[in-house]
């Protein structure tokens, strides 16, 4: 069996990255400081379970006449999001946190990144009580030493092969969306 690498995911990333519009970096309570790897993993499965909540919470929020939209038609209004968790690893830093980079696409043409930061950071510390360090930039304009967003966000399987394709990998694949009927819609 084929096992994927950083370059094998950042491939089918870029196939949808005409369609990204924004992105978040996203930082959780969650440091992996002086902590035993089984740990770190209890830690990084529950920080995916509020990324999950605090995604359904933002998509809602992004539609405030009609909060239902995303859950009864996902495939228009449910926005292309793909997500990678980063620093769920043993290290020496008691600063770092547990943190996901998410991708945005198809997001209503209306909001503007500070008003997509508001929103988010609303379900991700509010609603999922997680950390108040949420930012959001326009995709164009993310302060990133590799050419890419997709290459930034996939740093961490370029250093270690086996985050590629590691159930507690990078790649929070259970959180991302591709609404192949809504890439025109507004």
């Amino acid at each position: 069996m084929r096992q994927y690498t950083a370059k094998d995911i950042e491939q089918f990333l870029n196939t949808y990255s005409e369609y990204i519009s924004h992105v978040v970096v996203a930082h959780t309570y969650f440091r992996p400081f002086n902590k035993q790897q089984q740990q770190i993993d209890k830690m990084a499965e529950q920080a995916k379970k509020d990324c999950k909540h605090a995604l359904n919470c933002f998509y809602k929020l992004l539609y405030p006449n009609a909060t239902n939209k995303p859950v009864r038609k996902p495939e228009l209004y449910k926005p292309l999001t793909f997500v990678t968790i980063e620093n769920a690893k043993e290290n020496l830093s008691r600063e770092q946190t547990i943190h996901f980079n998410i991708a945005f696409g198809n997001l209503p043409k209306i909001l503007n990144t500070d008003e997509i930061e508001t929103l988010f950071k609303h379900a991700w510390t509010n609603m999922a009580k997680q950390s108040t360090d949420v930012k959001a930039y326009d995709v164009n304009e993310y302060p990133s030493e590799n050419n890419t967003w997709n290459g930034y966000s996939l740093k961490e399987a370029q250093q270690q092969r086996s985050k590629a394709w590691r159930i507690e990998g990078i790649w929070d694949v259970s959180n991302c969306w591709i609404p192949h009927a809504a890439h025109n819609a507004d």
